[in-house]
């Protein structure tokens, strides 16, 4: 199965100044193999430039997957839907369209909605899907659905709420879970625990995305790191609010499993 970053924080690769790559704070996969883009990053622009970098046609996938109603997640939507030529089916949270706010710098208030109506959505054709419960693409991939907060603590930062509307993506493979994570609000044990859960797997075979170590204190990364040890994974991409300190971390506990995220970035599994 094949993996690629569209939206990342970082550039991390030498080829991203060959191929003109863009990085913006936020996140965006594609998974080739199911034709699945979960998440359109901040703006869209490096989100499209990226694609086109990297040989993907806008009209190429076949669903859209929103992680959370965060902006930097879905902040590229309108420009993706844009430059498509046909319809698509969006899977999101019952709470798309909640207002949201994180607390910024000197404590001001900071809307970081979604920036588009349910009737802009109606106008491109889009199938919107919201969901609470767990969703099946296919037999191999699930969208979480809401995950429950009961095997650790969640990772809001300075939101503002719990982000109830946190969904991951969790795919069966042979080899096991494959988790993906835009942002990780709901803290990563919930997140694996809850895949165990709702697939029947017990192995966690990767984990791919933003798991919001940012702002968290070096105790809390600590026993994340720790679990995630625990779980013996053969692959960690820690992207977007994971943050530099936190990728550091994960490959100080897991230095055989963790890969480099950033823009381009292409994880075979």
């Amino acid at each position: 199965m094949k993996v690629s970053i569209l939206v990342d924080n970082y550039a991390t690769q030498l080829s991203s100044l060959s191929r003109r790559l863009l990085s913006e704070w936020g996140f965006a996969a594609y998974i080739h193999d199911y034709r699945i883009l979960y998440d359109t990053g901040l703006t869209g622009t490096a989100l499209l430039n990226n694609m086109k970098a990297l040989g993907i046609d806008p009209n190429e996938p076949e669903y859209l997957v929103i992680s959370h109603r965060h902006i930097d997640h879905t902040g590229g939507v309108k420009a993706f839907l844009n430059a498509r030529s046909r319809p698509i089916k969006m899977i999101a949270h019952m709470n798309l369209f909640t207002k949201a706010y994180a607390t910024g710098e000197g404590g001001k208030l900071e809307d970081i909605s979604v920036d588009f109506t349910r009737e802009y959505l109606e106008s491109k054709g889009v199938d919107l899907v919201m969901i609470k419960e767990p969703y099946r693409i296919t037999n191999e991939v699930m969208v979480s659905g809401e995950i429950p907060r009961k095997w650790g603590p969640s990772h809001t930062g300075a939101v503002t709420d719990e982000v109830l509307d946190d969904m991951a993506l969790y795919m069966n493979l042979q080899n096991g879970l494959v988790t993906i994570t835009g942002c990780g609000h709901s803290g990563v044990e919930n997140i694996v625990e809850y895949g165990f859960q709702v697939t029947g797997l017990n192995k966690l075979y990767a984990i791919i995305g933003g798991l919001h170590f940012m702002g968290l204190p070096d105790e809390r990364i600590k026993q994340v790191t720790n679990y995630l040890a625990g779980k013996s994974p053969s692959v960690i991409v820690g992207t977007h609010c994971t943050g530099i300190l936190g990728i550091a971390a994960l490959y100080n506990a897991l230095p055989k499993a963790t890969r480099l995220g950033g823009v381009g970035s292409i994880i075979e599994l």
